[in-house]
């Protein structure tokens, strides 16, 4: 009898305890296949994350009590056609904790930078939440392609980082996010951004802006960001600015517009970016993107895609340096 209520109560300490935190496993894979054109050369591919970076993770909460949470996060990219991780780390989108409460949220580790929170109201991907169609990829530079102005992309993850994000206050919120390099002295490579954002009922609207140190002060490289969506109930429309400039005097300017409809199951988006760079006051590089896409809704958690995006660069003379054309169609899966 002892044996039994000594058992029974270890049962019940470890209920509670699995009662007050929780453990979630979660991933999207998306392929397709289709064709890219990169300067006048096609290939016939099959596609990871077109319609959504691949990728899966696990993410948990442990209340502390008093509101107060504990947090972790662990998130890998990987390419579905292949089975390889898509950067050397192990969980390169993601490696975190932290604490949560009243006074908002602080993470510690590898996460997105405070700036990329509104650059992602930029990107004009409507159905897409990023991948190749997400419109801004072929002037500003992501996905590993050079944007206009030959500028490099901002980065939207930073290691060794400390990330502070308010809560709201009528709509209104702000975060904050700084990533150590850690190298040597006389290097600095730290990376620090911030953001003001408002986000109330089918507005969402927000500023932000980063800076890339790097050991050679003029190589510096700066980031803004202004982007809005607004949810009209029979369509979305969600567009911005964004702008990359280094302390050498080169500046590149992007804006970008896109709209999502839903139609029954089907989601169809359209969206267009245009950018110029100049050295000093003189424009030498500039470019223009178009996508377009339709997905329909299997179910809450499947669907298959086609879609299109198209864009190119153009130098000072008026000569193509960069064309891309990329078609696909797909099939994507969260779970």
């Amino acid at each position: 009898m002892k044996k039994s209520l000594i058992a029974l109560a270890v049962l019940a300490a470890t209920t509670g305890a699995m009662a007050q935190s929780n453990v979630t496993l979660y991933g999207r894979i998306d392929t397709s296949i289709g064709s890219e054109k990169l300067n006048g050369v096609s290939t016939s591919k099959l596609f990871s994350g077109n319609l959504t970076s691949t990728r899966w993770g696990v993410r948990g909460t442990e209340d502390l009590g008093g509101g107060l949470k504990a947090i972790f996060g662990l998130e890998q990219g990987f390419d579905a056609s292949n089975g390889t991780q898509t950067a050397g780390d192990a969980f390169n989108r993601m490696s975190i904790v932290g604490l949560s409460g009243g006074f908002g949220t602080v993470k510690f580790g590898r996460h997105d930078t405070s700036f990329d929170d509104i650059r992602d109201l930029t990107v004009v991907s409507n159905i897409f939440d990023s991948g190749t169609f997400a419109t801004t990829e072929g002037v500003v530079g992501t996905s590993g392609y050079a944007g206009v102005g030959q500028l490099a992309d901002y980065g939207d993850r930073a290691s060794n980082q400390i990330r502070y994000e308010s809560p709201s206050f009528s709509g209104f919120s702000a975060g904050f996010s700084y990533g150590l390099d850690e190298a040597a002295a006389p290097v600095k490579r730290d990376v620090t951004a911030f953001n003001l954002r408002y986000k109330a009922g089918n507005l969402d609207v927000g500023y932000g802006y980063q800076e890339n140190a790097n050991e050679v002060a003029a190589s510096n490289l700066e980031y803004n960001t202004l982007g809005a969506a607004y949810n009209f109930g029979s369509f979305r429309l969600s567009g911005g600015w964004n702008q990359a400039k280094n302390k050498a005097s080169r500046k590149s300017d992007a804006y970008s517009i896109g709209a999502i409809v839903p139609v029954g199951a089907f989601d169809l988006s359209l969206g267009y970016s245009t950018a110029k760079a100049k050295q000093g006051s003189a424009t030498f590089e500039k470019g223009d993107a178009f996508s377009a896409a339709v997905a329909y809704n299997l179910s809450k958690r499947t669907r298959v895609y086609a879609g299109l995006t198209t864009g190119d660069i153009e130098n000072a003379a008026g000569t193509k340096v960069r064309e891309r054309e990329v078609y696909a169609l797909g099939l994507a899966h969260t779970f």
